[in-house]
C-alpha cells in the first residue's frame, strides 16, 4: 500500500524515535521469517528460543485459560503446533514489543497507558473472537500498539507534550486537543513510528486510524478495513472501561456495536463484563501492574448513570445533584442486573450465559483452544419441596446454591442460573474427568449445605450432566453441547437423582 505523506511535518527526532526502543531483534527476525512463504515451523522454533523470556511467556500463554487446551504444554514446537504459527508469531511480536517499552516515568500516566493498552489488545481479540473472524491475533497486536503514537511524544517532546498533557487535566488526551497544540496527532506519530518498524499494514493502519476510521486511505485492503472496523468497535470499549467520563462513550458504543457487527445490549454487557479476567490475566503474562478500580459491572453502572444525566442534562445545584444521582444510581442498577444477572442468587442470568457459550463454541472453530465443558445442575423434586416448604423457602435454597457455584468455581469458569430451579457451569480447559471431579465436588457441597429458614434447617439435593466439546464447526456447537449435558442430566434423574453422569466421550464437529 503506498502510504500518503503526512499532513504535518513532524520533528526530525519524533519520526526517528530516538528516545523509544527499537523494535527488539527477535520480532525482526520473527516478522522477516514469517513472511517468507517458505519458513517452516522449525525455524520459527528456532528464533524464538533464542529469547528465553520470550519462550516461557509464550508457553504460559499456551496454558493460560486465553488459549487452553486441556493438557498441559510444555514445549515451544508444542506450543506452536497447538497454537498456529500465525498466532505464534503475532503473539511473539506483542510480547517482544511490550517487553522493550518503558513501564514508569515521569509527566506520563504510565500505569494508565498500559491499561488502556491491555483493554484494547484483550477487547480486539474477544470482539473478533465473538463475531467470527479471522483477524483475532492481529486485533491483540493492534490493541497492544494502540496507544504507541502518545507514548512516543511523552518520550521524545517531553516539554511540548506536557503542555497536551496539561490541557488534558488529568484526562487522556485525545486527537483534537494534540492537533491544536502540536499540528499533528499521535496517531501521524504511530502512522511513522510502525511504518519505520515495518509492520504490515493489516497492523499499522487499524492502529494509526484507530480513532478517524472514516480517513482510511482509499487503497487499503479489504481484511485492513475489516480490523479497522474491529478496532473502532475497540476504542469505544477502552473508553468505557478506562475514561472517567464513558457516558457519550457507552452509548456511541452500543449504537456502532449493533450497527456493525448486530450486538445488542444485553449481548455487549455480558461481552464488557467478560473482559475482565483476560485483562487481568494478559497483565500478569506481560509482567504489568494494572492500577486498582472498580470492576466491569461498576463501571458500565458508572456509564449508564452518566448517560441519563446527559441525557437528563441536568443543571440542579450540587445537593440536589447529589440526591438524583443516587436514585438514578439505583435505577441504573437494577435494569443492568436485569440484563445480565439473576435477581434472586446473583449469578449471570441465561442471557449471560448464552452470550458466553456461544463465545467459547466460536474460539473453538477449527482448531482453537479445546476441552470446554459444560455442567448443566437441576435441584431434586424442587416443585415438591415448593408445595411442603413454600415458594419463601425455595427461594432461600436458590439462593444457597447459588453462593455454593460462586464459591466453588474458577474465576475462568462460569456459573449462571438458566432457568427456574436448574443452574450451568461453563468451564475451559476441562476434560471429561476433570468434568466428573467438579460436579461431584458441587453435588456433595450443596448436599452438605444447610440452608436456614424460619428456624428450620433445610437440605437439598441436585443431579448433574456434563459434556465436553473438543473441536467446534459451527457457531452454533454450543446449543450442541448444551443438548449433550442436558441428555446427560436427565439420566442422572431417571437413574435414582442426586447423582453425576458425565458423557466420557469428546463431542468433535466439522
Amino acid at each position: 500500500m503506498s502510504i500518503p505523506a503526512l499532513r504535518p511535518v513532524l520533528p526530525a527526532s519524533l519520526a526517528r524515535a530516538e528516545n523509544l526502543p527499537s523494535i527488539p531483534a527477535v520480532a525482526v527476525e520473527v516478522l522477516s521469517l514469517t513472511q517468507n512463504e517458505e519458513c517452516t515451523l522449525d525455524q520459527l522454533v528456532r528464533v524464538i528460543e533464542r529469547d528465553p523470556a520470550l519462550t516461557a511467556k509464550l508457553l504460559k500463554l499456551s496454558n493460560s485459560s486465553l488459549f487452553g487446551v486441556g493438557q498441559e504444554v510444555s514445549t515451544l514446537k508444542r506450543a506452536t503446533v497447538v497454537l498456529g504459527m500465525k498466532t505464534v508469531r503475532l503473539m511473539s511480536l506483542s510480547f517482544s514489543l511490550a517487553s522493550s517499552l518503558p513501564r514508569a516515568g515521569e509527566g506520563f500516566d504510565f500505569p494508565g497507558y498500559w491499561r488502556r493498552s491491555l483493554v484494547a489488545a484483550v477487547a480486539g481479540r474477544s470482539l473478533a473472537l465473538l463475531v467470527g473472524s479471522r483477524h483475532a491475533d492481529e486485533a491483540f497486536l493492534c490493541g497492544l500498539l494502540s496507544h504507541i503514537g502518545q507514548l512516543a511524544l511523552a518520550r521524545c517532546m517531553a516539554g511540548e507534550y506536557g503542555g497536551v498533557l496539561e490541557l488534558a487535566a488529568g484526562r487522556w488526551p485525545t486527537l483534537e486537543l494534540e492537533e491544536r497544540v502540536l499540528g499533528y496527532s499521535s496517531a501521524d506519530v504511530a502512522e511513522v513510528l510502525l511504518r519505520d518498524w515495518h509492520l504490515p499494514e493489516l497492523i499499522r493502519v487499524p492502529v494509526a486510524y484507530l480513532h478517524r476510521p472514516g480517513q482510511i486511505p482509499a487503497d487499503a485492503r479489504e481484511d485492513t478495513r475489516r480490523v479497522a472496523r474491529l478496532m473502532a468497535v475497540t476504542a469505544l470499549v477502552v473508553s468505557v472501561l478506562c475514561d472517567a467520563e464513558q457516558g457519550d462513550a457507552y452509548r456511541k458504543l452500543y449504537e456502532l456495536g449493533e450497527r456493525t457487527f448486530a450486538l445488542d445490549a444485553p449481548r455487549m454487557d455480558a461481552f464488557l463484563i467478560g473482559l475482565e479476567p483476560g485483562i487481568r490475566e494478559t497483565a500478569s503474562l506481560l509482567n504489568v501492574e494494572l492500577p486498582g478500580g472498580l470492576d466491569h459491572s461498576e463501571i458500565i453502572d458508572r456509564a449508564r448513570l452518566q448517560l441519563v444525566h446527559a441525557t437528563l442534562g441536568a443543571t440542579a445545584d450540587l445537593r440536589m445533584a447529589e440526591i438524583r444521582a443516587d436514585e438514578l444510581f439505583l435505577r441504573n442498577k437494577e435494569l443492568l442486573v436485569r440484563a445480565t444477572r439473576d435477581k434472586l442468587t446473583g449469578l449471570p442470568n441465561r442471557a449471560a450465559f448464552d452470550e458466553v457459550l456461544a463465545r467459547e463454541a466460536e474460539r473453538r472453530l477449527k482448531g482453537g483452544p479445546r476441552c470446554l465443558g459444560l455442567i448443566m445442575l437441576d435441584i431434586d423434586r424442587f416443585k415438591v419441596f415448593n408445595d411442603t416448604h413454600g415458594h419463601r423457602a425455595g427461594d432461600a435454597v436458590l439462593t444457597a446454591v447459588g453462593k455454593v457455584l460462586a464459591r466453588l468455581t474458577r474465576r475462568s469458569d462460569l456459573a449462571a442460573r438458566y432457568g427456574g430451579e436448574e443452574f450451568a457451569l461453563i468451564l475451559p480447559a476441562t476434560t471429561p474427568a476433570q468434568l466428573g471431579l467438579v460436579a461431584e465436588r458441587v453435588r456433595s457441597a450443596i448436599e452438605a449445605e444447610p440452608i436456614a429458614f424460619e428456624g428450620k434447617s433445610l437440605r437439598v439435593t441436585a443431579s448433574f450432566g456434563g459434556a465436553c466439546l473438543e473441536r467446534a464447526g459451527s457457531a452454533a456447537d454450543g446449543a450442541r453441547l448444551l443438548e449433550a449435558a442436558d441428555a446427560c442430566l436427565y439420566a442422572a434423574k431417571n437413574k435414582g437423582r442426586n447423582r453425576s453422569e458425565i458423557s466420557g466421550k469428546m463431542l468433535r464437529f466439522g
